[in-house]
């Protein structure tokens, strides 16, 4: 069997279903994507790459158009609401160690670079798919226009509120087969009110005039959020306010309406936070919020959860449909772009589309990713309450975190994570740029002789 004799459908126009995708055009596997807005919509601010998920875009031939699109992160640094520095994490040796720099870049801009290689053709817009049935034959995507769609694969790449997954769930539940944590709605972790700014004076903003980028995080005593300005190409600001919402207040089951990037409810949040000083020439948030376009600011509701269950016949979820971290380490993007890459490298190797050997490729693919994507979660978990708890305690765990880590503690777990950078394994590979050699990629999970069938 060969690469294009299978058919995927992929659910989703977002990080995780466009990288597939890209995927799908290096490995000459049959694809579309449904994506149910009318265009790729890309609001919010900022997202954040790293050697975990650069060297496969090198693969792809997207690496220069991020690197060109984006800036390298050097510091976070931390000031209490009267603009006193109280520590920061150095990120210098990220380069160092994997070869590539961590990096941060727009939204829209992000998009672009992955719809770059994706023909127009393969993106289907306003198909919002209501339901998903599978037999030993395909799987069928119904959309609410009426339309239909039949595949080998059906892969639900279509966010938190995922409606792949919650079809899957269904079925899955009516043969008592769903586990209890993922029958348990999402709940929302944080409040978060983002924005990117007009292009700005450099004179006025300095952090714009450096070719690195410093985070510039201000924590205040009492109020209960934190502020994030991050400095982008085309001296512009990417900004976030994030408050951490108490495990006891965080609502379920009808945070639906809170799962869109969109810029309504956003006055409320803003005029709530914009007295808060600012990291620039005694200026305040307010005064970053109204050099913003207003298209340009979204509130959103975040959320954060694991699921157990990402596949069942020919139907497997990737990125926020199966876990959904809070934004707070810049974990999402990467995961969702590493998941598309394994999942691609299985695919590849797919003697027939039987379910026995698609259940055999899904079943590794989580056997791969699972475990990551979990220790992600809780990474950002750790780090989002490093910023944003209050108290006596949580000022002290912030104090001690960034003033007295042992640098050597930090490198370890810096390598851990970055030691992991797997590459498709059917394109030439990249080599190793790093100090730190990445693991080894992993087998094959089917025997040459099948392969060959």
């Amino acid at each position: 069997m060969v690469a294009s004799d299978i058919r995927v459908t992929i659910v989703g126009g977002g990080i995780g279903g466009l990288t597939l995708a890209n995927c799908f055009e290096k490995a000459g596997i049959n694809y579309i994507i449904l994506e149910k807005s009318t265009n790729i919509r890309a609001l919010g601010s900022s997202l954040g790459l790293d050697g975990s998920s650069l060297p496969c875009m090198a693969q792809l031939g997207l690496l220069e158009d991020f690197y060109t699109a984006s800036k390298p992160v050097r510091h976070f640094n931390f000031y209490s609401e009267d603009i006193k520095p109280i520590g920061l994490v150095d990120f210098s040796d990220l380069e160092e160690i994997s070869g590539y720099p961590a990096i941060i870049l727009d939204r829209p801009s992000f998009y672009n670079i992955l719809l770059k290689n994706i023909p127009e053709h393969k993106i289907i817009y306003g198909k919002r798919v209501l339901s998903v049935t599978q037999d030993e034959m395909g799987s069928t995507a119904r959309c609410a226009d009426g339309s239909e769609y039949f595949s080998d694969i059906l892969v639900g790449a279509d966010g938190a509120y995922s409606a792949v997954r919650q079809n899957l769930y269904k079925e899955l539940k009516s043969k008592g087969k769903l586990s209890s944590s993922d029958d348990k709605p999402l709940s929302y972790n944080q409040h978060c009110l983002v924005g990117v700014t007009e292009p700005l004076d450099p004179e006025q903003y300095p952090v714009l005039k450096v070719d690195t980028a410093d985070f510039e995080i201000v924590i205040p005593k009492s109020d209960p959020f934190y502020a994030i300005y991050m400095p982008i190409p085309g001296n512009r600001l990417s900004w976030a306010v994030i408050q951490n919402v108490q495990k006891a207040d965080a609502r379920t089951g009808d945070s639906f309406k809170f799962s869109e990037w969109t810029p309504e409810a956003t006055m409320e949040m803003a005029n709530f936070v914009r007295h808060q000083p600012s990291p620039f020439n005694g200026g305040t948030l307010g005064d970053i919020i109204d050099k913003t376009p207003k298209d340009l600011i979204s509130k959103i509701m975040l959320e954060e959860k694991f699921f157990e269950t990402w596949h069942d016949g020919r139907v497997v979820l990737l990125g926020d449909a199966c876990h959904k971290v809070v934004p707070s380490a810049g974990l999402g993007a990467n995961l969702a772009i590493l998941e598309a890459v394994h999942l691609c490298n299985l695919l590849v190797e797919l003697p027939s589309v039987s379910e026995k050997n698609i259940a055999k490729v899904f079943d590794s693919y989580y056997e791969r990713r699972a475990k990551i994507a979990k220790a992600a979660l809780a990474n950002s978990r750790q780090f989002g309450k490093v910023m944003g708890d209050r108290g006596m305690f949580p000022q002290l765990i912030r104090k001690l975190f960034l003033n007295h880590m042992p640098n050597w503690l930090s490198r370890k777990s810096n390598v851990a994570r970055l030691q992991y950078r797997p590459q498709l394994n059917f394109l030439p590979q990249i080599p190793n740029h790093g100090s730190v050699e990445g693991k080894p990629q992993e087998g094959l999970i089917f025997s040459t002789k099948a392969m060959a069938v």
